[in-house]
């Protein structure tokens, strides 16, 4: 008798234990956490430029869309968002854009901090109807302004074209136009043509990564994050 009031006490108390707020929370912390590979979307509150950041700047943004997991909201629009500049590495020539690291490493929760691990994808601009694409260490990169370097291209075929002019004339002047193909000046003329064509590439500077406020910030978590 006393063997089965023991044992009736002893399954009481686990049960108890089982639903005990203590249980609610370990069930309930078991759900909060937003899992690997999860894109967040943020907004910046900070403009960053390839150009003007300098490594260790603080960069904020704000979460800009509800992070659902299962049907609940682990993280609301307009949770802050910390991180900072790695490489800030300008644009230069020819042709070599801009290349920008953004580490977002932590997260404010109740005017506390928790860490997050987690890689940029990309980052867009509307204000400029720009994206960037990052590779795969999350580094922004840019390229080539195409309408740029099509500018200086017909800008030095222009200046160009005057040597190819002078050099045709003298050419046909010493041959006295009969029929011949103009020869020595000429073909230098044709040399200074392809040379001013290249050096327009050669001149041309690569696009700076420029983000300004309210920009879109693709973010992907390279670890869960447990939201206390």
């Amino acid at each position: 008798m006393l063997k089965r009031y023991c044992l009736s006490v002893f399954l009481l108390a686990m049960i108890g234990l089982a639903i005990s707020p203590a249980g609610f929370a370990q069930e309930q912390n078991s759900e909060s956490i937003i899992p690997e590979g999860t894109e967040i979307q943020l907004a910046l509150l900070d403009p960053v430029s390839s150009k003007l950041s300098e490594p260790g700047d603080e960069i904020r943004a704000v979460v800009r869309r509800d992070v659902v997991v299962d049907g609940r909201r682990l993280l609301r629009e307009g949770t802050e968002v910390i991180g900072r500049v790695t490489l800030a590495q300008p644009a230069g020539r020819p042709l070599k854009g801009g290349r920008l690291h953004i580490t977002f490493d932590r997260i404010r929760l109740e005017g506390s901090e928790q860490k997050i691990a987690a890689i940029l994808k990309s980052a867009s601009d509307f204000t400029r109807d720009e994206k960037v694409k990052s590779d795969g260490e999350g580094t922004l990169k840019q390229g080539a302004d195409g309408g740029q370097v099509v500018d200086n291209v017909i800008t030095g075929a222009e200046l160009g074209s005057f040597g190819v002019t002078i050099a045709l004339l003298g050419g046909l002047a010493k041959s006295g136009n009969r029929g011949g193909f103009p020869t020595g000046a000429a073909v230098g003329g044709l040399a200074v043509l392809g040379g001013s064509v290249a050096a327009g590439v050669l001149l041309t500077k690569g696009k700076e990564v420029r983000l300004d406020q309210s920009a879109v910030i693709r973010l992907k978590l390279v670890r869960p994050v447990s939201i206390e």
